[in-house]
This record gives structure tokens, sequence and C-alpha cells, in this order.
């Protein structure tokens, strides 16, 4: 009997550590589950992405989007809030020539020699009128013009975006902000646009060429930056200066 009641108590041990041993896998599954749910900063604000519909119902710990969930695929941007690496490189260049001639030599005469004898009336009063040559006039135009423009620009930069939307295509609109400030001098990248899941590398990166409706600032902000143009005074009399 007793020997019966010592299995008993061993068996209860036992459970007591299975069950302890669940609640710990599900404590850890469930901390996991939170950890996933990165955050998504806009505005200074932290959002976390909406829970999926079928999870909320059902009650699932996976949450299908995000990205790191999926093992047997790349780790790429496909949710708002995902990150992805563009690569800036920008080299354009354009030139336009123009020229323009242009020539013109227009001769006019004209006479009233008899009209009810108003042109000899009229030369009584003054002498000087000759009916044989009442309108006599010649021009002479001539325009030559040239014109030329010349633009090179170049940038290289690899900087990190945020996926902020996502269509109903799956195109993925980025948006990215990056910040260099060296002695109170700061450098500002920006940079957005609308970008196909199939143009990202399996490194998360894509080519600034591949973004659509892209726009990239680069602009600098600081003392260096100010005395890159004139003064208020100069801008104020070049404006009111008319010649």
């Amino acid at each position: 009997m007793e020997r019966f009641s010592s299995s008993t108590e061993r068996a209860r041990r036992v459970g007591a550590r299975a069950i302890l041993v669940i609640a710990c896998g599900l404590a850890a599954g469930c901390g996991r589950m939170y950890l996933d749910r990165r955050p998504e900063v806009r505005g200074g604000a932290v959002a976390l992405p909406p829970v999926p519909a079928h999870a909320a119902r059902t009650g699932s710990l996976w949450r299908d989007n995000v990205s790191a969930n999926f093992l047997f695929t790349d780790v790429k941007a496909r949710y708002p809030g995902d990150l992805i690496t563009i690569v800036v490189s920008e080299d354009a260049s354009g030139s336009k020539d123009a020229e323009t001639s242009t020539k013109t030599k227009t001769s006019v005469s004209g006479s009233l020699t008899e009209f009810f004898g108003l042109p000899q009336q009229l030369q009584k009063h003054q002498p000087n009128i000759n009916p044989a040559a009442l309108i006599e006039a010649d021009a002479d135009r001539e325009w030559d013009g040239q014109g030329a423009t010349n633009r090179h620009g170049k940038l290289s930069a690899l900087m990190s975006a945020q996926v902020t939307e996502v269509a109903a295509n799956g195109n993925l609109w980025v948006e990215g902000e990056k910040i260099v400030s060296v002695n109170h001098e700061d450098q500002h990248l920006v940079i957005g646009g609308w970008v196909r899941p199939e143009d990202i590398d399996a490194q998360n990166q894509v080519l600034s060429s591949r973004v659509a409706l892209g726009r990239i600032d680069y602009y600098g902000v600081g003392v260096v930056a100010m005395k890159q143009g004139p003064g208020w005074g100069y801008w104020l009399l070049d404006w009111v200066w008319p010649f």
C-alpha cells in the first residue's frame, strides 16, 4: 500500500512538471509573438501593425503579415512597417542646342493720280504732295538667335526606407529620410516612391532607378548652406532692378 502511494505521488510530480514545461513553452511562444510585432513609427507615434482578421477570429498565434515568420522565403519588405534598403545611384545628363535665323524685306508703294480731281486739289494746298507717290515705304528686318543648355547631375548613396502603404496590386509605397550632421551642418537625404516587389533582390535592396514616381532630395541646412547664397539685400535689389 505504501509502495502504491509513493508511485502515485511520483506520477503527480511528473504531471506537474510536464504542465509547467508546457506553460513555459506557451509563454515563450506568446512572447515570441509579441516580439514579432515590430512597432511602426509614424509622425512620432508608435503604432503596432494590425492583427490579421482570421487570427483575431480564431485566436491563432501565427501572423502572416510579419515577413520574418516565413522560413522558406527571403526576408523582404512586404508589409507596412517593414524596412527596405534603397541603393541611390543617379547619373543624369542633358544637352540641348537651338539656333534661329529670320530675315524679312518689305517694300510698299502707292499712287493716286486721278480721283475726281481730289489729288490735284490736295496738291494746291500742299505743294509737297506728289499724287504719283502718295505711299512709299521700305522695311528690312533681320533676327539671329542662338541658345544652348547643358546639365549634369550625379548622386550615389545607400539608405533605408520604411514601407508605409501597400497598394491593391502589391506595390509598396516607401518613404525614408537620412540626416548626417557634422559641426552643426546637416545633410538631408529624403526619398519616396512606389516599388514593385519583383524589383527587390534577395538582400532586400532596390535600385533608385526602379522607384516609380520617385523623388530624391539632397540638401544641406547650416552655415555652409547659408553662405552659398547671396544676402537678402541682393535679392531685393535684383527683384526691383528693371535692367
